[in-house]
């Protein structure tokens, strides 16, 4: 999927985000009538000024005066407290907005089937829920705070020009349609700048995730350098992009200034004029020039809003490109226990059609067999395990369990899968074991890390249950991540049981101890297991043999060794 593309307009995307921020309006009318009141009392300081210099001076009315000065501290007080209390509504509101939409989208990722979520780089993906989120949200603030508060201003300011002199008001007004013009002009040329701005910093993002999560390899190949060149590349296309954006910003931004500026230059000139023939008093005269500031200064704030908004609508439109994406998995509730029969009839599956990993693929598992699946790297082993285990889909043929088709999320709900590379979260170990069981007590954790001899290594840490793994468990060995993961998988008791070189990094002692427990636990349910140890394979009910993605035998280990060339050649050197 690429980067820049925008399928959603803006007209749409400005629309979901207004009905995203309807459900949180309490707080957005809160600021929107407090930014009212407060903008009213723009137009009390030129009525001042002009009463001090037409009445109050004239007529040397020192207590007039202290009069108006105390009418003007009570209206900026109030103006202040307001100004406060909309704060206020506006860090609510913006936080109930981003936590809303980062929530639809950090599901929406989380639903999707892994060849789905494979088409995104996952810097990118964490660029869309950290920065482009809170950009969707400011577009929405800013319009709703500042865009309307602005345009009230306007409003209010131009009818008090109009009250005071109508004549002058429409000299002062002339710039206004050019504005209004450029404004929209240039919002249509630069939301595509904004997006491939966006998008730029998306694969700069996705660069540096992979860099720091590569780093050890990174440093073993001692491709520093490579890596910085990389960088380079990105940042600079990212660099360019902005600067484009910027550019037209550049040049935008004091063109408006100047069409505004024109008016006040009218004003000044036509203004004098006025006050020579006495049309107009010097106090009148002030009162417009400052009631001009006040109708052009929230000019300039809507071009920052036009500004936010652009760049708004741009980062939206990835988040709601996101969350549209057609392969989603639906929530699904927790269904009854199946008994664990597996069929594969005819399944093939790979990661593009030119480049096939599995044809055809027949395999039957029985409720409560235990079976072996060996083969040289490649061939298709953790992908087959991929499929029944529900993180992948069949691209040809069916998979059923006990006996019917399942779709993925079904197959998910009655499989407990120990992989090789096993993830923990940062966080405790008892949050990362009662992943698998939610309403877990300590006791039955105990008896899992027991179950899955983990139970010394836990014990012998003063922190216990309450241990911080660390990201991706740092603090723990590889044989200790691989217990806890078994452990996991004891407490899911789920009735199919997948293992894909779970014991391949524990000593040989534990992996002793751990092969009694897993045949007793795997006495009551459908085990495959994926490993390179001949005490395992030797042991399962029956083994099937893949060969460049193909199932070509199936038997006993002494059935194999004699009927089958490719096992042969296997245990004479991976098992041995």
């Amino acid at each position: 999927m690429q980067d820049a593309a925008l399928p959603v307009p803006h007209r749409p995307v400005a629309r979901r985000l207004l009905a995203l921020a309807w459900a949180h309006r309490g707080p957005a009318l809160g600021i929107v009538l407090f930014a009212c009141l407060g903008t009213a009392l723009v137009v009390v300081f030129p009525q001042a000024v002009q009463h001090a210099l037409d009445e109050v001076i004239p007529a040397r009315d020192a207590r007039g005066a202290w009069i108006v000065c105390a009418w003007l501290a009570g209206a900026f007080l109030l103006r202040d407290l307001l100004a406060a209390l909309r704060g206020r509504l506006a860090g609510v509101f913006e936080q109930r907005l981003i936590h809303d939409l980062r929530g639809q989208l950090h599901e929406r990722i989380a639903r999707l089937p892994l060849a789905g979520l494979q088409r995104h780089r996952t810097g990118d993906l964490l660029a869309r829920l950290a920065d482009d989120v809170p950009a969707a949200q400011r577009a929405v603030q800013e319009g709703v705070e500042q865009g309307l508060t602005a345009v009230l201003q306007i409003v209010v300011c131009a009818g008090v020009l109009f009250a005071t002199n109508a004549r002058y008001a429409l000299i002062v007004l002339l710039p206004v349609p050019l504005l209004a013009a450029g404004g929209w002009l240039f919002a249509r040329l630069l939301a595509p700048r904004a997006r491939l701005a966006r998008a730029a910093t998306g694969r700069l993002g996705a660069l540096l995730h992979e860099t720091i999560t590569g780093i050890r390899l990174v440093k073993s190949l001692r491709a520093e350098g490579a890596r910085q060149q990389a960088f380079e590349a990105v940042s600079t296309a990212a660099g360019r992009e902005q600067r484009r954006l910027a550019s037209a910003w550049a040049v935008y931004s004091p063109l408006m200034c100047l069409l505004g500026s024109l008016g006040l230059v009218l004003l000044l000139g036509t203004g004098v004029q006025g006050i020579l023939e006495g049309e107009l008093t010097q106090g009148e005269l002030l009162k417009l020039i400052l009631l001009l500031g006040f109708f052009y200064e929230p000019m300039a704030r809507l071009h920052g809003v036009n500004q936010t908004l652009t760049g708004g609508l741009a980062a939206a439109s990835r988040v709601f490109e996101l969350l549209d994406a057609v392969d989603r998995e639906p929530g699904t509730p927790t269904p009854p226990r199946a008994r664990g029969e597996i069929e594969l009839r005819r399944v093939g599956f790979g990661h593009s059609p030119e480049l096939p990993v599995l044809h055809g693929i027949h395999l039957h598992l029985p409720a409560g067999q235990t079976a072996a699946l060996v083969g040289v790297s490649g061939c298709g082993k953790s992908t087959l395990l991929d499929l029944v285990a529900g993180l992948a889909e069949p691209q040809t043929g069916t998979l059923l369990l006990d006996g019917a088709p399942a779709e993925a999320a079904a197959r998910r709900a009655q499989t407990a899968y120990v992989m090789q590379d096993a993830f923990l979260f940062s966080g405790s170990l008892r949050d990362n074991l009662r992943l698998a069981r939610p309403d877990a007590d300590d006791d039955t954790l105990w008896a899992a890390l027991r179950q899955a001899s983990a139970e010394e290594f836990v014990r012998a840490r003063p922190e216990g249950l309450d241990l911080e793994l660390g990201e991706r468990g740092a603090r723990l060995s590889g044989g200790e991540r691989q217990r806890l993961a078994l452990a996991r998988a004891f407490l899911q008791d789920a009735p199919v049981l997948l293992l894909d070189e779970a014991t391949s990094a524990v000593d040989a002692e534990s992996e002793q101890r751990l092969q009694a427990s897993l045949a007793a636990f795997c006495a009551n349910r459908t085990c495959l297991i994926v490993t390179h140890r001949l005490a395992t394979v030797s042991r399962a009910d029956v083994i099937h043999v893949l060969s460049g993605g193909r199932l070509i035998a199936s038997g006993r280990h002494a059935e194999l060794l004699e009927s089958c060339p490719h096992y042969r050649h296997l245990a004479s050197l991976a098992f041995a």
